[in-house]
């Protein structure tokens, strides 16, 4: 018996810094995102471990690798597998690509082995593998709090929603960026207020977006007290020039680009899937790797 998953990239639609531990870690609240950029995993129990990767190499710590070692620690058994990962979501760009794989695995082997291990088991042999894992477990829309690992479900965004994702191909060490923040800045404080939006939406105008409004105008007001944005970004911005210099060449043409995670994965909301085509043009002529993509829903 195989089973064939797909595993969702993340996007951080608000992420705000909040404090910092007196171990070195950052507690932060943010609103996260599956969107339907996707790795796809083909799992099949067998009598040997062989993990076949289709795609770019995975560089540094293999994921899924670390959640079956949690996994088979927890049940106390071993569980061979044969694995090929279908590689799409750029690594290292705070699109959470190798948790989203570590999450599909976990998901998977629980139903290949008849493991019968309950959601709240999951999600702790989860946490031992990413702080981005207990998230994509069943992604959706959700708030997550503490160091990310803490996740609320909160209603989804409107499926109508388009993304545009760019990435640019400059390697982001997160635990720098981290470690930037002193945590001397305030924060910007958007998740609350996002947050709210979305369990109390205010009724839209029937002029709010017209037919004749233009791409910046759907990308730049915060439409319904949503407002996106990323604490981490002047950071990485001023650790990482070559992410300032792709911004500073794609804002003219893409109005409203955030940072998602520590970066380099930049996105912006879109009401209309034309006008989401129209950008992702814009991205492609500069070349930059670019994707139009939906919000996926939490998965049942």
């Amino acid at each position: 018996m195989a089973l064939i998953l797909p595993a969702y990239a993340k996007l951080n639609l608000t992420l705000d810094v909040t404090g910092r531990r007196p171990n070195g870690y950052h507690d932060i609240d943010s609103v996260m995102q599956t969107i339907s950029l996707h790795d796809l995993m083909w799992i099949e129990r067998t009598d040997c471990r062989v993990f076949d990767v289709v795609g770019p190499a995975i560089e540094g710590e293999n994921l899924v690798l670390k959640a079956a070692r949690e996994l088979e620690g927890h049940v106390s058994r071993a569980l061979p597998f044969t694995i090929r990962l279908f590689k799409r979501i750029p690594m290292g760009a705070g699109l959470g690509g190798g948790s989203a794989d570590a999450a599909a695995f976990l998901k998977a082997a629980n139903l290949l082995y008849d493991l019968a291990l309950k959601p709240g088991e999951l999600v702790e042999i989860a946490t031992a593998v990413g702080q981005d894992v207990p998230f994509l477990l069943s992604g959706g829309t959700a708030r997550a709090t503490g160091l990310g690992s803490t996740i609320a479900p909160l209603p989804p965004v409107p499926s109508s929603w388009r993304f545009l994702v760019v990435c640019p191909a400059v390697e982001i060490s997160t635990r720098a960026v981290y470690e930037a923040v002193d945590g001397s800045a305030p924060s910007a404080g958007r998740t609350p207020g996002f947050v709210q939006a979305l369990r109390y939406p205010a009724p839209r105008p029937s002029s709010a977006r017209g037919e004749g409004e233009n791409v910046e105008s759907s990308t730049v007001r915060g439409e319904g007290g949503f407002v996106f944005g990323n604490d981490l970004e002047p950071a990485s911005r001023r650790m990482f020039p070559q992410l300032d210099e792709a911004l500073n060449r794609l804002l003219p043409v893409v109005p409203g680009l955030t940072m998602s995670g520590t970066g380099a994965a930049l996105f912006a909301r879109f009401v209309r899937r034309t006008d989401a085509e129209a950008a992702l043009a814009e991205a492609r002529k500069l070349g930059y790797p670019a994707w139009a993509c939906r919000p996926v829903p939490a998965a049942p």
